[in-house]
């Protein structure tokens, strides 16, 4: 489904990945995890045209998207959970959800308020509030329900456990691996947290200062410890 080739991205003279090769298959889950600096926002902007210059090929489905702008991606069926959610402060959390209807893959029906609610329990009392008046563990699922309500064929998610509850991180797992499942959704998982990882997705790579240092199962990496020490230890 994505297949990312030989990527190079740059932020004015800074290099920050280098020859990064990952492939996300149809409805596969998928995480890159790393330290603080790896590179894994990165990764996910560069995917979505969105923030860094880069270099190399970006496929959907083996169609090249590099020369893509950011809108016509989403149109594809991408959408980019940021790490810093951009909820709009002013509007409601309904018209924030709604909003991404406009990204809505063609002949494909976006999600209404109803089903997003179903999906997503706690944004229910929460609805008629305005984004800035809700808590962090609320923007973070009102940002994943705007994502999901266009109904996109690929999620990429970053950082989604950043400042949040453990109560919170633990629905919120429940909740990313359910919608994932029941929509045939890919996931692209950017983390810190090894344990949120693990439950929503079934591969790993590893990214240390803009590299992949490793890839495989989660199996394959708890049987290679010295992984976790040499790339993921603060």
């Amino acid at each position: 489904m994505i297949d990312v080739r030989n990527i190079n991205a740059f932020y004015g003279g800074s290099h920050v990945l280098h020859d990064i090769d990952i492939n996300i298959p149809t409805r596969a889950r998928v995480a890159v995890i790393g330290r603080n600096g790896a590179g894994k926002s990165t990764l996910l902007k560069s995917i979505m045209n969105a923030g860094p210059r880069t270099e190399g090929d970006i496929r959907w489905e083996g169609a090249s998207i590099s020369r893509l702008p950011a809108y016509k991606r989403a149109r594809l069926g991408i959408q980019l959970v940021p790490e810093d959610r951009r909820i709009y402060q002013h509007l409601t959390v309904v018209e924030n959800i709604l909003m991404s209807s406009s990204a809505t893959v063609t002949g494909r029906t976006p999600l209404d308020i109803s089903e997003m609610v179903a999906r997503f329990p706690m944004i229910g009392p929460i609805l008629e509030r305005r984004g800035g008046q809700i808590s962090g563990g609320q923007q973070q699922m009102v940002a994943i329900a705007r994502a999901i309500a266009c109904r996109p064929r690929a999620l990429l998610l970053d950082e989604p456990t950043e400042g949040l509850a453990p109560a919170i991180v633990e629905k919120l797992a429940d909740d990313v691996r359910a919608v994932a499942e029941r929509e045939d959704m890919a996931l692209l998982l950017c983390e810190q947290n090894i344990w949120f990882a693990k439950k929503t997705t079934d591969r790993v790579y590893v990214m240390d200062a803009g590299r992949i240092a490793f890839s495989g199962s989660w199996a394959e990496f708890d049987a290679q410890p010295e992984i976790k020490q040499r790339h993921l230890a603060v």
